[in-house]
């Protein structure tokens, strides 16, 4: 009972950790390092939104803090059964399932939904900025590009 506690322990830990990772891709943020500097912004009207999904860690070998972390659960769970040879067996198959199931874990944390945005400069050009879900824009919009020194882009209502 001790190492099914242990397990879920390290699993929720694991989920907290793994949880700040995600990048955070909403218009309203900033990075510290651009406070005080000057952006360019540019009016411009929205032309095309469509919805779009934002991972990090695409394939499965990306996410090895989600695998390392599930094979010492599930070899931990795995560990709590039968006795022997059994034991061995189901520790190291609980290893691998535990392995596959917190890389797989791990990508979903760091996947946002997002929006994007192909936009027309009243300058002339097209311009394509994809960010976050809380600021929504219509498609016909009067808008502006601000783009940080950075060279982060984001989308604002005019």
């Amino acid at each position: 009972m001790k190492k099914v506690i242990v397990s879920m322990a390290l699993g929720a830990g694991f989920l907290l950790l793994i949880g700040g990772c995600a990048r955070n891709i909403s218009s309203s943020a900033y990075d510290a390092q651009t406070l005080g500097a000057a952006s360019s912004t540019y009016p411009c009207t929205v032309l095309k939104v469509r919805k779009v999904a934002v991972e990090e860690g695409e394939r499965l070998e990306d996410n090895k803090a989600g695998g390392i972390m599930g094979a010492i659960a599930g070899g931990a769970l795995g560990n709590t059964v039968g006795s022997g040879r059994g034991r061995t067996l189901a520790t190291v198959g609980g290893a691998l399932a535990g392995a596959t199931a917190g890389a797989y874990a791990e990508k979903r944390l760091k996947s946002q939904e997002a929006f994007e945005y192909v936009v027309e400069l009243q300058s002339g050009g097209l311009r394509t900025v994809v960010q976050g879900t809380d600021v929504a824009l219509a498609p016909g919009q009067a808008a502006l590009l601000v783009i940080d020194p950075n060279g982060r882009a984001r989308l604002i209502a005019r």
